[in-house]
């Protein structure tokens, strides 16, 4: 099994946003997200989905970047402060968890 755990923060948040250009305001105003039901601002999927790439490719190698292919399902949101677990087993399967439960679920396998 390959892992690798994240400290989450605002600040990768906010750098994750400045990269994609997503200014949706649950990922940068805290008042804004907790009015709303959670407990915080709310990270970015798609950065979750790159960490996931990432580990993939520590476990295929060059591989990956030519015959990867990743499927992912979010599950629950991540928030700064959440420590989070990104993971892929010896079958393919990826999850990422944090101190509050699984986070995202999915595959991550190389094509024949």
């Amino acid at each position: 099994m390959i892992k690798k755990t994240i400290l989450q923060t605002q600040n990768l948040f906010d750098n994750y946003g400045q990269l994609n250009g997503d200014n949706d305001i649950l990922h940068y105003d805290d008042k804004y997200a907790k009015d709303r039901g959670f407990r915080g601002t709310l990270g970015h999927g798609l950065m979750y989905t790159a960490y996931v790439s990432d580990v993939a490719a520590k476990k295929y190698g060059k591989a990956w970047h030519y015959k990867g292919q990743l499927q992912v399902k979010f599950i629950a949101p991540v928030c700064p402060g959440d420590q989070l677990t990104v993971q892929i087993d010896e079958t393919g399967e990826a999850e990422c968890s944090s101190q509050f439960g699984k986070t995202l679920v999915g595959k991550a396998l190389l094509r024949e």
